[in-house]
């Protein structure tokens, strides 16, 4: 049984780095060729898919009517994706771009420089970050109708996979939650550091919490508990998990978790602190083998073994080459529109992507960030990024072009040691706004002169109207307007002003 671990470990290992080599000779000829966002779309498929697995795995009798092979598959699946999330960061490039993503600052930097390759590479990133989320949750009702599955799908979530332990790190180290740096006005001084808290919320979108708010259960995390409850405390997994010292040590590592907040969100928790009160005082063996026979048989994951093993990606690849994006690139790929409105169907609920269409099929792309730009002589200078702010779901108005959603934007100041940079003069400048979306290499343009009231100079003692004036950038008929408000300050002298306030208006695609 071991040796036949050991070559399907080494079989594996060796198709998966021929698969990543195919996958980044693919990337890299989508990029030369123009397909970046084809791509985005054949890699979310997978998500959407998972997802859709997910709903529908929620009700016990759809686990009773799979058959054993594509159940045993979906919790080989499951355990993989499970245990990309529980990686080491060194060695986890996925995971350490969503828990380590730098300063605002950063980010907006490597938006502006990034090749279109990059951007295709750190979509796929996001992609299987999501889906390794979504996957998560699939596991969990897995686990929760596990005395309806097959026996040879028990086998693999008690012993194979050991799903058990596989939460306990996603809990202890829960990758949906993270410590990031906000912004620094010193890069040697820590002392000026700000870090904020941020929690991975159901739109697989991460929002800002406070910390006292990080007891507080999202979705992502409950599942997690519900898949150690089912997996503890149903009576088959009671009557077949066989329980060692490693296991029992790792177990009890959950019990610091479980105090009167997370109960009262979570109440069948009482039952997992019950039980973990009773194994700190039951004696387990060091070591264990499950159904303890010197033989053991399990079934072939024969889905994967399909798909690995029998197909030659190679001609796969030159096919599709030579036969679709050889042919057509994404400004004349009319596919796109028809597969950007598959995720838009009220049917996919809230496991959409970050493009949708508005009814006249423009596709829309939500906007990562903003940058600011102001003219000074003949030089362009970046004063200020604008990100969406995650906590504001903003409010939508009626236009002639549709319906059309306003978000806040936070204001991020860059950082410049010449500080005259940051005050925008009221006239003679040009202002330029480059808009960055999500899974899109390139930026949309948008620039306007300048014309600002001008302040009275005479004014006793600076005092100016301190009321906002506010300037538009793009128009309805774009998909995209920006609206910036500013106010006078004295800091920069008579006749600046600063940047207070912005929204975004884009169309409503729901």
């Amino acid at each position: 049984h071991n040796n036949n671990n050991n070559n399907n470990n080494s079989n594996d290992t060796s198709s998966s780095s021929k698969s990543e080599t195919q996958t980044t000779n693919m990337m890299e000829y989508m990029a030369k060729h123009g397909n970046s966002l084809r791509c985005a779309f054949i890699l979310h498929a997978e998500t959407s898919l998972v997802s859709l697995l997910n709903l529908i795995m929620y009700r016990k009798e759809h686990c009773e009517e799979l058959d054993s092979e594509i159940i045993v598959a979906m919790v080989d699946y499951c355990a993989r994706q499970m245990s990309s999330l529980a990686a080491s960061l060194p060695d986890n490039e996925m995971l350490h771009r969503q828990r380590e993503p730098g300063t605002i600052q950063e980010i907006a930097k490597h938006i502006q420089t990034r090749s279109t390759i990059e951007a295709m590479v750190e979509n796929k990133l996001e992609t299987e970050f999501q889906t390794a989320v979504v996957a998560t949750s699939l596991a969990s009702h897995l686990c929760e109708h596990i005395d309806s599955l097959p026996l040879a799908a028990q086998t693999r979530i008690l012993d194979t996979h050991d799903y058990l332990m596989m939460m306990i790190p996603l809990i202890d180290e829960p990758p949906w939650t993270r410590r990031r740096i906000k912004s620094s006005t010193s890069t040697k001084d820590c002392s000026n550091t700000a870090f904020i808290w941020e929690k991975l919320m159901d739109d697989q979108e991460w929002k800002e919490v406070e910390s006292s708010e990080l007891l507080h259960m999202t979705k992502n995390e409950a599942q997690c508990w519900f898949a150690v409850f089912h997996l503890t405390c149903s009576n088959v997994c009671r009557e077949r998990y066989a329980l060692n010292v490693f296991r029992k040590e790792q177990l009890l590592r959950l019990r610091k978790f479980l105090n009167d907040i997370v109960i009262d969100q979570i109440p069948v928790l009482a039952d997992v602190m019950r039980y973990m009160d009773e194994l700190s005082l039951m004696y387990v063996p060091e070591s264990s083998t499950g159904q303890g026979s010197a033989l053991l048989m399990q079934q072939v994951d024969t889905v994967r073994e399909s798909i690995l093993y029998k197909c030659v990606w190679k001609d796969v690849i030159n096919s599709q080459i030579e036969h679709i994006y050889s042919k057509m690139n994404d400004s004349n790929d009319m596919d796109l529109r028809l597969i950007a409105q598959i995720y838009n169907e009220e049917t996919f609920g809230d496991f959409r992507g970050s493009t949708a269409m508005n009814d006249d099929s423009t596709m829309i792309f939500h906007v990562e960030l903003v940058t600011i730009s102001l003219c000074k002589d003949i030089d362009f200078y970046e004063i200020f990024y604008l990100t969406p702010d995650g906590r504001d779901e903003g409010t939508t108005t009626q236009t002639p072009n549709g319906v059309f959603r306003r978000t806040n934007m936070k204001v991020v100041p860059v950082d410049h040691e010449n500080n005259d940079l940051q005050t925008i003069p009221s006239s003679g400048a040009k202002l330029q706004a480059n808009v960055s979306f999500k899974d899109v290499a390139g930026v949309k343009q948008f620039s306007i002169d300048l014309m600002l009231p001008k302040m009275n100079e005479s004014c006793e003692n600076h005092v100016v109207d301190s009321q906002m004036k506010w300037i538009q950038m793009g128009r309805l008929e774009d998909q995209l307007v920006l609206q910036l408000g500013f106010k006078p300050c004295l800091g920069g002298g008579l006749g600046s002003y600063n940047l207070e306030q912005a929204y975004l208006s884009q169309p409503e695609h729901e």
